[in-house]
C-alpha cells in the first residue's frame, strides 16, 4: 500500500504535468460531518446488537444439537430398560410368586428413570428450538429492520455529500483557459500537405490533453511511473474554440511542426465522473470512521434444525401372555417351575388355577 501511494504521488507530479489533475481530498463542514459521525456510530451499535443476537442463536442451536444427540443415546437406554422390565413382568405373570419383588422394583425404577431422562432431553431440545424460532427470531428481525433503516439513511447522507462535492469540483474544473502548444510529427512517405494536416491534428490533441482533466487516486494503475498515451487519451476530453495555427513548417526533410493557440473547456466524461464520485465517497467514509456493514445473512442465522421431530415418544408395547418361558440365563429360578409342570398328568390340566395379572 505504501508503494502504491508513493507511485500515485509520483504519477500526479510527473506523468500529468501537462494536464489538470485532481485528487479526492476535501473538507466537510463541521455540522454535516458531526451528523455523519453520529449516524455511523448508531449503525455500528446496531451491528453489534445484531451480532449479539446471532451469537445467542448459535448457542441455542448448539444446545439443541446437544439435546438431540443425547436423545439418541437415551432412547436406546430407555428401550433396553423397558424390554428388561417387560421380560420380568411376563415371567412373573407366568410364574406367580417366583419373581423376587425387589428385582421387579429395581427394573421399574430404572425404566422410569430412563424415561424421565429421555423426556428432559426432549424438553431441552424443544425449548431451544422455541427460543430460536420465537424470541431470538423476533429480536433478529427487529434489529435487522432498524439496521436497514439506519444504513439507508447513512448511505443517503453520504451520497448527498458526495454529490455536493462532485458538483463543486465539476464547476471548478470546467473553466475555459487559453493554451498554446507545439507538436511535431514524422512525415514518412506522406506528402507535405498530408503531413501538415497530421501535424495540425496532433497539435489539437496535445492542446486537448493540456486543458483536460485527469483524475488520480491510489488505485490508478501505472507503468514505470507513467500513464501510457493510450490510457491518458482514453480519459481526456475537452472542447477547443478560437483555434489559431501558426509556425507551420517543415523541420529538416522528415518532420512537420505546428503551433496552436486555442481556448480549452475541459469536459467531464461519465467514466471520469464515476471515478471522481467513488474517490470522494471513499474519502467521506474515511473521515467519518469507515464504511460499516453487517455481512452475515440473517436467514442463515435463524435457520433452526429440522430434526426436532425426528424422535417421537416411545409407544408402550402391548403386553401379551408369553408362550415360551425365558431362558435360564435370564431367570435363575426357572428350572423348578418346569419340573412341576412335567410331573402333572397330561390328561388332568390344573383346575381353577388363576394366574395373576398386572395392569400398568
Amino acid at each position: 500500500m505504501l508503494i502504491r501511494n508513493i507511485i500515485s504521488i509520483a504519477l500526479s507530479v510527473l506523468a500529468l504535468s501537462s494536464t489538470c489533475s485532481i485528487a479526492a481530498s476535501f473538507t466537510i463542514a463541521p455540522e454535516p460531518l458531526h451528523d455523519l459521525r453520529v449516524q455511523r456510530k448508531l449503525l455500528g451499535d446496531k451491528v453489534r446488537d445484531l451480532e449479539a443476537v446471532v451469537r445467542q442463536i448459535e448457542v441455542a442451536k448448539s444446545e439443541q444439537k446437544a439435546a438431540i444427540a443425547s436423545i439418541k443415546r437415551l432412547e436406546a437406554e430407555y428401550g433396553e430398560a423397558r424390554r428388561k422390565l417387560e421380560s420380568l413382568q411376563n415371567f412373573d405373570r407366568e410364574n406367580p410368586g417366583e419373581m423376587p419383588p425387589e428385582k421387579l422394583r429395581i427394573a421399574g425404577d430404572r425404566n422410569r428413570e430412563a424415561f424421565r431422562a429421555l423426556k428432559e432431553a426432549k424438553e431441552k431440545r424443544d425449548l431451544a428450538g422455541a427460543k430460536i424460532n420465537n424470541e431470538l427470531n423476533l429480536d433478529l428481525d427487529t434489529n435487522y429492520a432498524e439496521y436497514s433503516r439506519l444504513k439507508s439513511s447513512f448511505e443517503r447522507d453520504v451520497n448527498r455529500e458526495v454529490d455536493k462535492q462532485l458538483q463543486e469540483r465539476e464547476q471548478a474544473l470546467q473553466q475555459s483557459k487559453v493554451v498554446e502548444v507545439t507538436e511535431r510529427v514524422p512525415c514518412g512517405d506522406d506528402s507535405i500537405p498530408v503531413c501538415k494536416e497530421r501535424s495540425k491534428k496532433a497539435a489539437e490533441l496535445k492542446a486537448t490533453e493540456r486543458g483536460s482533466v485527469v483524475f488520480v487516486n491510489s488505485m490508478t494503475e501505472i507503468k514505470n511511473f507513467k500513464l501510457s498515451k493510450e490510457e491518458l487519451r482514453s480519459e481526456v476530453q475537452a472542447t477547443l474554440t478560437d483555434k489559431v495555427f501558426s509556425n507551420q513548417h517543415m523541420v529538416g526533410e522528415t518532420e512537420y511542426e505546428t503551433t496552436i493557440r486555442a481556448s480549452v473547456v475541459p469536459a467531464i466524461s461519465d467514466s471520469l465522473r464515476k471515478q471522481m464520485a467513488e474517490g470522494l465517497r471513499s474519502e467521506v467514509y474515511s473521515m467519518v470512521g469507515g464504511k460499516i456493514d453487517f455481512v452475515r445473512n440473517p436467514v442463515d442465522a435463524i435457520a433452526a434444525d429440522t430434526t426436532n421431530d425426528e424422535y417421537e415418544e416411545p409407544v408402550p408395547v402391548k403386553k401379551t401372555r408369553a408362550k415360551v418361558k425365558p431362558k435360564p440365563v435370564v431367570i435363575e429360578e426357572e428350572e423348578e417351575p418346569q419340573q412341576a409342570v412335567q410331573q402333572q398328568p397330561q390328561s388332568a390340566p390344573p383346575k381353577n388355577k388363576v394366574r395373576p395379572t398386572i395392569s400398568f
